[in-house]
């Protein structure tokens, strides 16, 4: 099977995604704006878009030519992102066997707010795949929002590797729990809203609390100010971006209960990663994530923007040791059943298949 993405090197789902595919089976052509060297992938280092429009011509020309030249069986576009211009959009005319992914925040404006234009260039670019993939049903409830007529929007769920994130012996009886949240220190990730969170639950639980935060970003700064201010600067860890999925796995395996309190959630994989761990989630009742957390089962959901509900959460489940054992044991069958990577995979080249059929 001859497939050719246009998405972005640079993308560590693009990376993943290309390079899992080429190992079972699949002759992966890549065009990319930027250039990384992806094993058993072909890359083609071509620039996508410019401002200049004597030059975005000429991109345009160049790529299409490339494709005729390739032949693909299948085209996947990985993501809006590289076409999301007036200047690029028409690149995928006439396409054949077009399958488009998406993800969330390429459909799904910031603050629910987009232009006429931005609209658009999402309609005419949804309505022109063959196949649409998503990874969650509320994802695909949004991308029918741009279709001309209702479609069947294919809900593929991005899995994880389940060897090597997988669950471990934990302590019993520790009189310390660890709560910890890995995403990036950004205003949708919703870190304000679980640090205001830790302190209410460090004030109010019988066991003693410890907080590990993984990531960085923009409000890494003021994060670590106001920790300081409410007097928590010695029951939290700041650990910085997780480089390698071995460091990610070990991070999972230090904390008893994993935190994602998002203000905007389209799917959610550390969600996914830390049910694999065996770890209980208290999340956001937003977007994908009931897709992936079952209330009372796997973990606990609560509404974004709810500190003390979040808090309490936490109180809950850090003093009831054999609850967290049960959702954790609960989440990783989940996990078995519903996201594992080999799955995903399966599914894609099943989908390319029928396309080509």
């Amino acid at each position: 099977m001859k497939v050719c993405f246009i998405s972005e090197a640079k993308s560590i789902h693009t990376q993943r995604c290309t390079s899992s595919l080429a190992q079972i089976g699949c002759d992966i052509y890549l065009i990319s704006s930027s250039e990384i060297d992806i094993p058993n992938v072909t890359l083609h280092h071509l620039p996508i878009y410019s401002p200049s429009p004597i030059q975005q011509c000429i991109n345009n020309i160049r790529v299409k030519s490339l494709i005729r030249k390739l032949d693909p069986e299948v085209i996947h576009l990985f993501g809006l992102f590289s076409l999301f211009s007036l200047k690029t959009m028409h690149l995928i005319k006439n396409m054949k066997n077009l399958v488009i992914s998406v993800w969330g925040s390429d459909v799904i404006p910031a603050g629910n707010q987009e232009t006429f234009k931005e609209r658009q260039i999402k309609k005419y670019l949804l309505n022109k795949g063959d196949c649409l993939l998503t990874t969650s049903e509320y994802l695909a409830n949004e991308v029918q929002r741009y279709l001309k007529n209702p479609r069947n929007v294919k809900v593929v769920p991005w899995g994880v590797d389940l060897d090597m994130f997988r669950p471990v012996y934990r302590r019993e009886n520790s009189e310390i729990v660890r709560v910890g949240f890995a995403k990036r220190l950004h205003p949708l990730s919703g870190p304000d809203t679980l640090l205001k969170a830790f302190k209410y639950a460090h004030d109010k639980c019988k066991k003693k609390l410890q907080l590990k935060i993984a990531g960085d970003g923009p409000m890494e700064s003021q994060l670590r100010q106001e920790a300081v201010q409410m007097g928590l600067t010695d029951s939290i860890e700041w650990l910085g971006w997780l480089e390698t999925p071995e460091v990610l796995r070990d991070f999972y395996h230090s904390i008893e209960i994993f935190m994602m309190p998002s203000r905007r959630e389209s799917f959610g994989v550390s969600a996914v990663e830390a049910s694999a761990s065996g770890l209980p989630v208290i999340a956001s009742m937003y977007g994908g994530i009931p897709e992936i957390v079952t209330h009372g089962e796997t973990g606990l959901l609560v509404n974004p923007e709810d500190v003390e509900g979040f808090g309490k959460a936490i109180v809950f489940l850090a003093e009831n040791e054999n609850l967290r054992a049960e959702m954790g044991l609960r989440g990783r069958k989940k996990a078995e059943a519903q996201f594992d990577w080999k799955l995903t995979l399966c599914n894609m080249k099943k989908i390319y298949k029928k396309i080509v059929r």
